[in-house]
């Protein structure tokens, strides 16, 4: 069912997300804080009034949640007030930045390729390229190209936590939440510059 943050910023709209989500398996799903989702929803539209417009997708057994800013709509699989307040951060910066937005499209683009291609390119150049120096000025060229390909997804991420966690009616909680999904993200895209950097072992 498609509705709006406005319609979540309603105890109904959140008893909908509750009914469900309620299903769903996750580390992420608090169903017992529907009331701080309520509150989320109704802090980030009093902060910004147009956001209430955005749409929501509710999707059962979907272990997470997260923001498809080529359509434009919360994608929500669990009710988690951290969860909601980190995709709604995305959705106030990207909903009007057609330029950061196609940044940012690239950007993962690319860094999943790379997450594809980063080993086997690491080996066929430990294989077949005998010139040491120049295989490590290639691995270190890769690597340094990887993290910056890698770096407006993360500061992207990294931001939208920063400031879901100041916007949280819990920050300790927030925290508990955001902060371990942060590191899995910057661990999984910063993965192919550090299979070069181990290319670079003699």
């Amino acid at each position: 069912m498609t509705m709006t943050l406005a319609d979540l910023a309603r105890p109904e709209g959140v008893q909908h997300l509750v009914d469900v989500t309620g299903g769903t398996h996750s580390y992420y799903n608090h169903p017992e804080r529907a009331h701080e989702v309520l509150a989320v929803a109704q802090s980030a539209i009093e902060r910004n009034p147009n956001i209430g417009q955005t749409k929501v997708r509710i999707m059962p057994n979907l272990p997470n949640s997260f923001y498809n800013f080529d359509r434009g709509e919360l994608i929500l699989g669990v009710t988690n007030p951290h969860a909601l307040a980190h995709e709604l951060e995305h959705a106030d910066s990207l909903r009007q930045a057609s330029l950061y937005q196609k940044l940012l499209r690239v950007s993962q683009g690319v860094s999943r390729l790379n997450n594809v291609m980063a080993l086997p390119t690491m080996l066929a150049l430990r294989t077949f390229l005998t010139d040491k120096d120049r295989r490590n000025d290639i691995l270190k060229t890769l690597s340094a190209v990887s993290t910056a390909v890698a770096a407006p997804e993360l500061m992207e991420e990294a931001s939208a936590s920063i400031k879901a966690i100041q916007h949280s009616p819990n920050r300790r909680e927030a925290m508990k939440t955001l902060l371990p999904a942060f590191m899995a993200h910057l661990t999984t895209r910063l993965q192919p510059a550090l299979v070069y950097q181990a290319g670079r072992v003699p």
